[in-house]
């Protein structure tokens, strides 16, 4: 069965994490994604380590699915295939910094009257105007200017990043989401638009909550650790073999009969949530050394849901090996490309569709695997031109 997005063509210009994210969601969703990247560049110019087989895992990660085609762009006639692949297409993606795409002659005045119906998402750091819009970004630079790491971390200690590049993948996320809606507003009106992405819009949507509390209250939010400011008990705790993760109780005395500090189901400094948040300081340090006690697959044992929320915090091959991940299918193994023997794991498209199923059934492509493809099926040259364009070092055949 296809995908949702099957019969959708898009032309990916995006590198590093963000943009190919975005398309990569899109490929996982059924689109047609064609991935153009310089001619001649390297495996490690194409992505980070570790190498598996000289194959890079960070560009493995975000580019299943797609087709690469591999283009000349300071050529004119690189310009010009473009040109005539746009047509041909539904979306194009970008997330150069802001005007790349107008000095190649590639930019969304240009291309809209060759395809007035083109969905044209442009994603950088800071969005397409306003001052910080040339300014060169990486996630860690998002998630300081943002304000993220100002409540990320231990109180008292140094702000830190979050585990992920999680301004990239959002920004990806919420490009996607653009896209979508593009998309939708295109069956009503039959015209494309332009999607301005910046991460660090992306990322301020996500703080929400800090955002509206600071309004409310004047407060600066600071770093709670693994705390919520208003539930407690909320947090990690450490175990005697590693942390488990609470994340609110339901009955309060029932919780303290389960740990075995009869002693605290009635002090008044915590029978309600918000007095175990106003008395925190003095509460943690007694949950610590309790949960010190156990093993945490001895209190997941005990701690049912009717008592209290929790979870052990699990390190990677731990939750690649859970029994739910695993029913749900929520890792796939794809092979190494271009005939390598071996395969790497990467997590499954999120959504489940009950009448057009994502399928993922192709791993990252090499470097111009389908140059040779897709300019003759759809940019209508002939297989001697395309040869006689890649002895120019015009495009590049992925030999």
């Amino acid at each position: 069965m296809p995908g949702p997005l099957e019969g959708l063509r898009v032309l990916d210009f995006t590198w590093k994490l963000a943009g190919p994210f975005c398309t990569m969601i899109l490929a996982d969703l059924g689109a047609e994604v064609i991935k153009i990247e310089p001619v001649g560049i390297t495996e490690d110019e194409r992505g980070a380590g570790p190498y598996v087989q000289g194959v890079s895992t960070y560009f493995f990660s975000i580019n299943r699915g797609k087709k690469s085609v591999s283009l000349n762009l300071k050529h004119p006639t690189g310009v010009d295939i473009v040109r005539r692949l746009v047509p041909k297409v539904d979306i194009l993606v970008e997330n150069f910094t802001p005007g790349t795409m107008g000095r190649l002659g590639l930019g969304y005045a240009e291309l809209e009257p060759l395809n007035p119906g083109l969905i044209y998402a442009a994603l950088s750091g800071f969005g397409q105007t306003g001052p910080y819009r040339n300014r060169h970004a990486v996630d860690v630079i998002i998630q300081g200017i943002s304000g993220l790491m100002s409540i990320t971390g231990e109180p008292g200690r140094p702000p830190v990043r979050v585990g992920v590049s999680l301004a990239d993948l959002t920004g990806g996320v919420f490009a996607a989401i653009g896209i979508l809606a593009a998309l939708e507003a295109r069956h009503r009106t039959g015209r494309g638009q332009y999607v301005d992405v910046g991460m660090l819009d992306a990322v301020l949507a996500l703080l929400e909550n800090p955002i509206v509390r600071y309004a409310a209250t004047g407060q600066v939010p600071g770093p709670l650790g693994s705390r919520h400011p208003l539930i407690t008990p909320f947090q990690a705790f450490p175990t005697k073999d590693g942390y488990i993760v609470v994340a609110g109780v339901r009955d309060w005395q029932l919780f303290c009969a389960k740990l075995g500090r009869l002693d605290l189901m009635f002090d008044e400094r915590f029978q309600t949530n918000e007095s175990r948040t106003e008395h925190h300081a003095q509460l943690e340090p007694i949950l610590e050394e309790i949960f010190r006690q156990k093993t945490t697959a001895e209190w997941l044992s005990e701690l049912e849901e009717e008592v209290a929320f929790v979870a052990p915090v699990n390190t990677i091959d731990r939750v690649l090996a859970d029994p739910h991940v695993q029913a749900r299918g929520s890792i796939l193994e794809l092979p190494l490309p271009g005939g390598r023997e071996g395969s790497l794991k990467v997590p499954a498209p999120p959504p489940r569709f009950s009448r057009t199923p994502t399928r993922v059934e192709r791993p990252a492509p090499i470097l111009g695997e389908h140059t040779l493809e897709v300019l003759t099926g759809l940019a209508g040259l002939s297989p001697a031109e395309v040869e006689e364009l890649a002895a120019e070092g015009i495009v590049g055949l992925g030999r």
